[in-house]
């Protein structure tokens, strides 16, 4: 565009030039500005249509992330019904029929239940009854009114959790 600004103010028709010669160079500006209309209702266009392909493209995007959500939230669901069902027909015998439930049938469906979160990428660090230096980042006394001094041994109560190495439930310590 900037050469043909120069070109067309270097070329001016003069006042020794003929009447023709400058209707001649007005056709040609003319010309040239149809071009450059031309050009710039293409480049409009192109610039429309991208921008209908990257909001077709965000769509699908939102799509397959909304796919990927369901399906891990359907294999963890799968992979926790049967234990959850065995857990619930527990308290029933206990609750509502009276009889004994046995400990390890019990322990047995919660390591179920722990396996299932494991494999979705949940993971429990500190063990129950491990010694370790407290972190008030990492850790939550059980008494809220004895908070020990970071660095100070504690005991683990409950473990902490975290999901794909985030912390989403800090260790209850004393």
């Amino acid at each position: 565009m900037k050469n043909w600004l120069t070109n067309l103010f270097s070329q001016h028709p003069k006042p020794s030039d003929s009447p023709r010669q400058a209707s001649d160079e007005l056709l040609d500006i003319q010309k040239e500005v149809q071009t450059l209309r031309l050009e710039l209702e293409s480049s409009e266009q192109m610039v429309m249509n991208l921008k209908q392909e990257i909001e077709r493209l965000r769509s699908r995007q939102d799509q397959l992330l909304q796919e990927t959500v369901t399906s891990r939230l359907e294999a963890l669901f799968n992979d926790l019904a049967a234990p959850a069902s065995q857990i619930l027909t527990q308290a029933d015998l206990l609750e509502n029929q009276g009889k004994a439930v046995q400990a390890r049938d019990i322990l047995s469906v919660a390591r179920r239940m722990i396996r299932a979160l494991e494999r979705q990428g949940v993971s429990f660090e500190e063990k129950v009854g491990d010694q370790i230096p407290f972190d008030p980042n990492r850790h939550t006394p059980l008494n809220s009114n004895t908070v020990p001094a970071p660095g100070k041994m504690v005991t683990v109560r409950f473990a902490s959790v975290f999901y794909q190495q985030k912390m989403i439930y800090k260790a209850i310590v004393e």
